[in-house]
């Protein structure tokens, strides 16, 4: 990612009088580390600033953001140098900035989780896979990956449907939640209802500390930002896609005669 210090400096500075010497040195710190800013969690920057959590959110609140998860994506554009679309690099800045995504994903990725969460999956009679908006792509996605392996699952966006699901679900079904912010209300909501139901949840979403990542049993961060140009509008989403492949395929290998044998079969079902 490179840094357009001068535009950063615009917007961090423009109010840079009415911050408190505390304020002051969370914006010093965000000047000199903005992408290090960008993938962190307020906790993180909590400890290394060695102040409490509460000034940080006074920070991020006086600079005009209701949350730290909506100045980090406001940061990501600020931070990220204007460029020209040239037919001869597209191509590559397209296909550089995709590879990026990936592999900070792996970067923040545990085995641990994958594993726990797979194990989940297998263990469950029924998947419900939720996400709205570009989330709800990859929730169809995932969908798709698990009846070719032989999962039970079920995927839906229309949240009045996801709540009345809710209500036919049980402490041996699991749900996987889609969603880039963590703060996706109609979630947030089907999440507490699974929660009252002791029904295990699987999150995945950009953002420690997020009200989803709260509810969770099972927390699978991705680094995804949209780059409204050479990210292809697909930045979040490969992310998430990246991460439904690793479960799916650590799931897969598990039991690799049944995977071939579902494989076979919905291959042999769409081609008759």
């Amino acid at each position: 990612m490179s840094i357009d210090k001068k535009k950063l400096n615009s917007i961090l500075n423009s109010r840079n009088e009415e911050l408190s010497k505390t304020e002051k040195k969370i914006n010093e710190y965000v000047l000199d580390n903005p992408e290090q800013v960008i993938y962190d969690s307020i906790s993180n920057i909590s400890n290394k600033l060695e102040i409490g959590e509460a000034s940080l959110v006074r920070y991020f609140k006086k600079l005009g953001y209701q949350s730290f998860s909506h100045f980090k994506m406001e940061l990501y554009k600020a931070v990220e140098s204007s460029r020209e679309i040239k037919d001869k690099s597209y191509f590559e800045n397209v296909t550089n900035n995709l590879i990026d995504v990936i592999n900070k994903t792996k970067e923040v990725v545990s085995k641990e989780s994958i594993e726990a969460a797979a194990s989940l999956m297998l263990e469950s009679k029924q998947i419900f896979i939720a996400g709205m908006g570009i989330s709800h792509t990859s929730a169809l996605d995932m969908f798709s990956k698990c009846v070719r392996i032989g999962l039970n699952a079920n995927v839906i966006d229309d949240s009045h449907f996801m709540y009345m699901y809710t209500a036919i679900l049980d402490t041996e079904c699991c749900a996987i939640i889609y969603s880039f912010s963590g703060e996706t209300q109609e979630m947030i909501k089907f999440a507490r209802d699974c929660k009252e139901k002791g029904i295990k949840l699987i999150v995945i979403s950009n953002y420690e500390n997020s009200t989803l990542h709260t509810l969770s049993d099972i927390f699978i961060q991705t680094r995804g930002f949209d780059n409204d140009i050479y990210s292809g509008f697909y930045g979040a989403k490969i992310s998430q896609l990246y991460i439904s492949d690793l479960l799916v395929t650590n799931c897969a290998l598990r039991n690799e005669n049944k995977t071939r044998e579902y494989n076979k079969l919905v291959t042999n079902l769409i081609i008759k």
